[in-house]
């Protein structure tokens, strides 16, 4: 079973005109189904015909892994969502399917982003419930993708290691290994690499990620931006062959880099993944003494945050979604790491605004530039629900547009 599926590349877009120049060092593709449904609602939860049909023909075996409802948090994954995503799995004939350990909704309020879990039993619980809705909506095996955190460590909760193995145990499911989130852990002041693997079940590993990522404002991002960081490799080459059932090593990056990449750069990351999964395989003991990759000290502070017992994971989730959606300034424990996550959500939710309102952001930028823009799309972000889907978040703009008759002047002016 080790490396029956092999090397393989999220489809994402771009990768369509660049196949016919990578395809020889393909031998699995793994789809993000919700990025190709035809819409949100209306029983538009359908993967298109038209990219449906192209991963078709590509010949390679499929594998889905959600983007749109995490398994992580205290409230659970819309059931209907749950069940989409099992139909578009069944429609790829996906070998396995996998979601995130993370959460983008508390209670009714949209985080709008992919937020990290707060690490409590409780949480380990919640995500064995969220994860047997998975398994029991589709037959083939699920996994768990191994989570980033910007924020601090906090006292009394599991370690990043131990919060990912109680759940894979108790739920029974596979590990979706993604080095490049846990290395970014690491860099950022969390546990490092070497102490999260002792703690996993190691067979439970089916599935490797690598990225590629870049440092701003003290913090290394899991942005899937550019080629694999050699000192990352390295490491791949060193933790890969110690999984025993193995799978796939998969190589994520957005279709901005993807293209800027071109066949020449994505056959040198592809051609150094086989290297690693052609290295024969080792016992874990023998990858640790081999030298390979040594962790590296926090490039941030790693020192633990105080936080009253009192708050609850629940209420740690709400309050982490309301600061990041800009409904609240409270924090209970400042943290840079949430400010960093709130950036974040800004620039993604603001990026779906790119795709629904291309013409009115550019009137915008034109009439008040691009300090008092800023400002402008602040107040939306402030008044209006986050949402991770485009449609949700375009509604939500026209709305409150509509509540702006000063907007209506500046775009009238426009026009004029």
């Amino acid at each position: 079973m080790r490396f029956d599926l092999g090397v393989g590349v999220i489809a994402l877009g771009s990768l369509d005109q660049l196949w016919d120049g990578i395809e020889d060092l393909v031998d699995v593709v793994e789809v993000e189904p919700q990025t190709l449904w035809e819409t949100r609602f209306g029983g538009g939860q359908v993967i298109s015909p038209e990219p449906l049909a192209w991963l078709r023909s590509c010949g390679r075996p499929l594998l889905a892994h959600g983007v749109g409802y995490p398994v992580g948090g205290m409230t659970a994954p819309n059931p209907e969502g749950v069940l989409a995503s099992a139909a578009s799995a069944r429609d790829l004939d996906a070998v396995h399917w996998s979601e995130h350990l993370a959460f983008n909704v508390a209670g009714d309020a949209h985080a709008g982003f992919l937020l990290p879990p707060v690490q409590t039993p409780e949480a380990v619980a919640a995500a064995v419930r969220h994860i047997r809705a998975y398994q029991d909506a589709f037959d083939r095996p699920f996994l768990v993708e191994t989570p980033t955190n910007y924020l601090q460590p906090v006292p009394g909760d599991l370690s990043d290691g131990e919060y990912v193995a109680a759940i894979a145990e108790a739920a029974d499911c596979g590990i979706l290994l993604d080095l490049h989130n846990i290395w970014t852990n690491e860099r950022n002041g969390r546990q490092s690499v070497d102490d999260f693997l002792s703690m996993i079940p190691l067979d439970r590993v089916w599935e490797v990620h690598l990225a590629g990522g870049f440092e701003t404002d003290g913090y290394y991002l899991d942005a899937h931006v550019g080629p694999i960081d050699p000192e990352l490799l390295a490491l791949a080459a060193r933790v890969v062959p110690t999984l025993p059932r193995v799978r796939a090593v998969i190589y994520e990056a957005v279709p901005a880099s993807l293209a800027e990449q071109g066949v020449a750069g994505l056959r040198e990351v592809l051609t150094s993944m086989h290297r690693i999964v052609d290295a024969p395989a080792v016992s874990a003991a023998d990858g640790a003494a081999s030298g390979l990759a040594v962790p590296r000290p926090p490039r941030s502070p790693s020192a633990s945050v105080g936080r009253p017992v009192s708050a609850g994971t629940a209420e740690r989730e709400a309050e982490l979604v309301a600061f990041t959606t800009r409904a609240s300034n409270l924090l209970s424990t400042p943290d840079p790491g949430a400010t960093l996550m709130r950036a974040l959500t800004d620039e993604a939710r603001l990026s779906l605004l790119v795709r629904t309102h291309p013409e009115v952001l550019g009137r915008l930028l034109t009439v008040l530039g691009r300090e008092r823009t800023a400002v402008v799309l602040t107040d939306f972000l402030a008044a209006s629900p986050a949402s991770l889907w485009t449609d949700e978040q375009g509604t939500a703009f026209a709305e409150w547009l509509s509540t702006r008759a000063d907007l209506a002047t500046v775009l009238t002016a426009y026009d004029r």
